[in-house]
């Protein structure tokens, strides 16, 4: 969870002042660490009303309070629907800062603003979407209905990296978290990397965050997304490592430039390969990712590298399924080493 880091004798102001903004997680206790407070957040507060009180983010572990009730009882207590309804309330969702996206049933569609007014209340919420279809078309756009408020930009925490997009214009797929994770701990020492399919920077922040790449090349062809990328990079702190570049990455200038290659997208990555195999170097990294109907895999994948690779050769170093992308099709990717000269 976020918390707020502040010095003892300053944390009581700053907890009144993110109370009166409706920022402080109430569920959960407040953390001592030494001569500091850690306050549990909702969202992320102004970065100058932070620094006013020289307090930083961070991530931790909080304790429930005493009187915890689990917020999905809550909800189901206060939403104005039939009783009969109540159960299907869901009892997940998807939170980004302070906007949350439901998935419901059928038969709960009539009473949808009643439902959104009820989890906004028990969360803290500013607005609520309802996720009514897949991620389409090539600017990777989910498929939203706004239930409650008119503001659905958020500011989103994960590892310390900070994303904002606008929830219902914007995919963050959280599925895809243990790769962004990973991204984070991937030793890229002076390296140049080409994120072909950047998008507000899920795999291009971490790496810039936590590891020293020399120069990260992001590029991504929607220009929503491109400009919360730039927003991203700043707020994140490496603008001198990663450089935004809006366009089709098939624009890209140069051969053999980088020492790693991200393939960060679905469907039709595999048309993409010409361009990823002219950017990396002979010896360097694509990490190469697919979706697949399970009984291709792996087989399938990895044929794709091989044949876009010829003449030269691949040696595959790490095969993963990330997650379950439809019923009997998985999202995989490959982590192989490129041979150009062999």
């Amino acid at each position: 969870m976020l918390g707020a880091s502040v010095q003892r004798e300053k944390a009581e102001e700053l907890r009144r002042k993110l109370a009166s903004l409706h920022l402080v997680d109430k569920r959960h206790a407040i953390v001592e660490e030494g001569d500091r407070i850690v306050i549990p957040l909702m969202s992320v507060p102004d970065t100058a009303l932070l620094d006013g009180f020289d307090a930083s983010l961070i991530e931790g572990a909080f304790s429930q309070r005493g009187s915890f009730v689990d917020p999905i009882d809550e909800v189901r207590a206060s939403a104005a629907i039939p009783q009969a309804l109540k159960p299907k309330l869901p009892g997940k969702w998807e939170l980004f800062g302070d906007v949350g996206v439901l998935r419901l049933e059928p038969g709960l569609e009539k009473y949808e603003s009643e439902i959104a007014r009820a989890y906004a209340s028990v969360l803290g919420l500013k607005a609520v979407l309802r996720e009514v279809g897949p991620i389409q078309g090539e600017y990777r756009r989910p498929t939203m209905k706004v239930l409650l408020g008119s503001d659905t930009v958020a500011v989103h925490v994960e590892n310390r990296v900070l994303y904002k997009l606008d929830v219902s214009d914007i995919m963050f797929s959280s599925g895809n978290q243990e790769e962004r994770l990973r991204m984070a701990g991937l030793r890229c020492d002076s390296e140049t990397v080409v994120d072909m399919f950047a998008g507000i920077g899920y795999f291009s922040l971490p790496l810039a965050v936590y590891q020293k790449p020399r120069r990260v090349i992001a590029c991504e062809i929607n220009p929503k997304a491109h400009g919360y990328l730039v927003e991203n990079v700043q707020l994140n702190k490496v603008g001198s490592i990663v450089e935004p570049v809006l366009g089709d990455n098939r624009d890209l200038p140069g051969e053999a430039i980088a020492d790693r290659v991200i393939m960060g997208y679905v469907k039709t990555t595999h048309e993409f390969l010409p361009t990823a195999l002219r950017l990396v170097k002979d010896g360097g990294m694509i990490h190469y990712h697919e979706t697949c109907p399970n009984d291709l895999l792996p087989g399938r994948p990895l044929r794709r590298v091989q044949d876009a690779a010829r003449p030269g050769t691949v040696q595959v170093l790490r095969t993963k399924a990330i997650k379950s992308y439809a019923p009997g099709v998985s999202h995989v990717v490959l982590d192989v080493r490129v041979l150009k000269s062999s």
